[in-house]
């Protein structure tokens, strides 16, 4: 079953690779018992510099999210935290006392999307807006994809733990996992800062950031925060991203998601809907997130399986190939359409 889920979706895959301005693609399928199969696909000819082989590491962008929802839930699973527990409990100088984690987890918290929009943020104005941001809605009452609340799951994580978030990390989720060949990319992760350059894809040219980012954090308010942060940061290959994803798989954390969906959002993830947006309907077994620089992963509750596309569709630079925010929905829907088969 997983090869012939791989070929559905890889024909999307080369499809966008042939006809559209993306140098390539990393696709993988992975059951609930970790049997994974993945294939690679680029244009090879065209950026030699840049082949896309087995092992290259990808920045995750947003798909960094579930990490850290993953290492709430382990404590859950733990029974050392309770998600009905307020932010301000953990991080005092947040000023809105009402919010839960469950809320912020959920993105049903009514924190923006966002801090404030400007060309000279720095990191003492991102520390400001994080604990001051005013609220989009009331908590619990709507949702709103929010960086901002992840940014403070992620302090509020090296806070519980009582040591920087990196360690957080790869002590409730990298390491129980096998991730060896993930992580943030800082200091306090020494060894994966000193892999090489050329282990990583690029992202974008950015010449204020010293030009092509490659191995460096693509999300500039990840950068401020030191280049680890609750809503980006991690780096993995493909081989780690399954063995995480196969991790999400499993019944007792299929039965938090399930005990904490709010709507279209549960823990980290957002389910698949369909019929637009004035009535949709929400299919409770699809569950998908994706990431800025060109990233997926989804899991399927009905056949148990899950599905990683890594790519780095910012290269050469954002602009080149904006449409993908559309054309990547047909990755993850040819993935769900093999449980209705």
């Amino acid at each position: 079953m997983l090869q012939t889920i791989l070929k559905d979706v890889a024909a999307i895959g080369e499809q966008l690779v042939a006809e559209k301005p993306l140098v390539g693609m990393s696709v993988g399928v992975v059951n609930q018992k970790g049997q994974q199969v993945q294939t690679q696909i680029g244009k090879i000819d065209q950026y030699p510099e840049h082949k896309v082989e087995a092992d290259t590491i990808y920045d995750l962008a947003s798909l960094t999210k579930l990490y850290t929802a993953k290492a709430y839930v382990q404590l859950v699973l733990d029974q050392q935290f309770d998600l009905s527990r307020t932010l301000k409990s953990v991080l005092p100088t947040f000023n809105h006392p009402e919010i839960t984690f469950q809320q912020v987890l959920t993105h049903s918290s009514g924190l923006p999307s966002s801090v404030r929009k400007t060309d000279h943020l720095d990191r003492k104005m991102l520390l400001e807006d994080l604990n001051n941001r005013p609220l989009l809605a009331e908590p619990g009452q709507e949702i709103h994809y929010s960086d901002v609340g992840y940014m403070l799951l992620g302090q509020a994580l090296s806070e519980i733990m009582g040591m920087p978030l990196e360690q957080a990390m790869a002590q409730l989720v990298l390491t129980p996992l096998g991730l060896a060949h993930t992580g943030y990319r800082t200091a306090q992760m020494p060894n994966y800062q000193t892999l090489p350059t050329e282990a990583f894809a690029p992202t974008e040219y950015v010449p204020e950031r010293g030009g092509l980012l490659q191995g460096t954090v693509d999300d500039y308010k990840a950068a401020l925060l030191g280049g680890a942060a609750g809503h980006a940061g991690i780096f993995s290959p493909m081989a780690d991203a399954l063995r995480f994803v196969a991790s999400w798989l499993q019944p007792e954390v299929v039965q938090l998601l399930q005990a904490n969906r709010v709507d279209f959002r549960t823990l980290g993830w957002h389910y698949w809907r369909f019929g637009g947006e004035d009535h949709p309907s929400v299919e409770k077994d699809w569950l998908y997130q994706t990431g800025f620089t060109g990233t997926i992963m989804a899991i399927n509750l009905k056949n148990q399986t899950g599905l990683v596309i890594l790519t780095n569709r910012v290269y050469p630079n954002r602009q080149t190939y904006d449409w993908w925010r559309v054309d990547r929905y047909q990755l993850p829907q040819a993935f769900f359409a093999r449980a209705t088969r």
